[in-house]
């Protein structure tokens, strides 16, 4: 309950005790004023809307480091990306600024000349993010009552269009790629691996009998160094190797080790640096794929990542079912599969209609059977 006295000065102060029975007050010229923020808080305090003043003073850069310690759950290398983006970005602006004092319009400005400045648009949704997500760990906390980064737009991402590349340009691809990454090549678009994937691949992973490879590491690299860790979807999951390339890939190991002079152990990555170092995604895009490419005149912007794309459009000619596909990517659901690739089906979906067709004007043809018997329902 809210109280209101006069002090000895003749000014009046306001006190209320909040839900964990802490004492706040604040003192005012007149007795109305007093009144009326007295009612507020209490108002506040009833409607689970309430601000603690103290959390509220708490600076950004504070909540930042608190945001920092909830978010071990995180892959490394995303956990890397939100803490480059708040050392690079948002601290040098927020750092010491109240965190009640942050306004809608201090966003609108901030993501206005980060913009101007060059920025891609998906480098500011992240950042956009990350700002989100501490200021609502504030408003979870009582610190303010609406997150200010609500309704603040950005320009829309525009995602790089996938380059979908036929067998033949695989191979050709593959022939013109330095050895031995011309297997990589050919072995990541038969399994449709991540190119974090590619590179974490260890030798243990390897069934060449039963033609399979289990996907359980991947490799990235944050701040310059490789880090190894769980996959996009923290699920480990079997696929199927074609029995060419099982055999490729055991030449490949075998030859391997009558050059190093020892049996590859388990732990060995498949694939390596030329130095026989782990094999990082930028570098392997730069000294290997890109010449590739260039030399065989395929498009100039292909990616690692396209050979995965590539491997699910062949999937889909050979008519296989999304689901399937979905297990072998590794995604979490169907959906990510068909938002991805939902637009390589309709060709499938039309010929199906046809031989559907087909069909009914077989059976339309067909001799009639006039001397059925007629079954009476009842």
């Amino acid at each position: 309950m809210a109280s209101i006295r006069q002090k000895p000065n003749g000014r009046w102060e306001a006190r209320y005790r909040d839900a964990r029975g802490g004492m706040h007050g604040r003192t005012f010229d007149g007795k109305v004023a007093a009144r009326r923020w007295a009612a507020e808080m209490e108002a506040d305090l009833q409607r689970g809307e309430w601000i603690d003043p103290e959390l509220a003073r708490t600076t950004f850069g504070a909540w930042a480091d608190a945001y920092l310690t909830t978010i071990v759950h995180l892959r490394t290398v995303t956990r890397g990306d939100y803490e480059q983006a708040l050392r690079k970005h948002l601290l040098p602006v927020f750092a010491e600024r109240p965190v009640a004092h942050i306004e809608q319009v201090d966003i609108r400005r901030f993501m206005a000349a980060k913009l101007a400045s060059g920025l891609a648009p998906k480098s500011l949704q992240k950042i956009r993010l990350v700002l989100r997500q501490v200021l609502e760990l504030a408003r979870g906390s009582g610190a303010i009552k609406v997150n200010p980064c609500d309704g603040v737009r950005l320009p829309r991402a525009v995602q790089a269009e996938p380059i979908f590349l036929t067998a033949d340009q695989v191979e050709l691809l593959a022939r013109s790629t330095r050895k031995p990454y011309d297997l990589l090549v050919r072995f990541a678009v038969a399994t449709g691996l991540r190119p974090s994937e590619l590179c974490g691949l260890r030798v243990g992973r390897l069934n060449l009998v039963k033609g399979t490879v289990e996907i359980a590491e991947a490799l990235t690299v944050i701040g310059g160094r490789t880090e190894v860790g769980p996959t996009k979807s923290y699920a480990r999951r079997t696929v199927g190797v074609p029995r060419s390339i099982c055999d490729e890939i055991g030449e490949f190991l075998a030859l391997r080790a009558l050059e190093r002079g020892c049996a590859p152990s388990p732990d060995d990555y498949v694939f390596t640096a030329p130095l026989g170092g782990p094999l990082r995604r930028d570098l392997l895009l730069k000294r290997f794929l890109r010449p590739a490419v260039l030399a065989a005149g395929l498009p100039a912007g292909l990616r690692v990542h396209d050979l995965r794309h590539t491997s699910v459009s062949l999937l889909i000619e050979l008519g296989a079912h999304p689901k399937v596909i979905q297990e072998r990517l590794g995604h979490s659901s169907i959906t990510v599969t068909m938002d991805v690739y939902g637009h390589l089906f309709p060709s499938l979906a039309e010929a199906l209609t046809e031989r559907l067709d087909e069909v009914f004007v077989a059976a339309r043809h067909a001799p009639s059977q006039v001397d059925a018997p007629v079954i009476a329902i009842r």
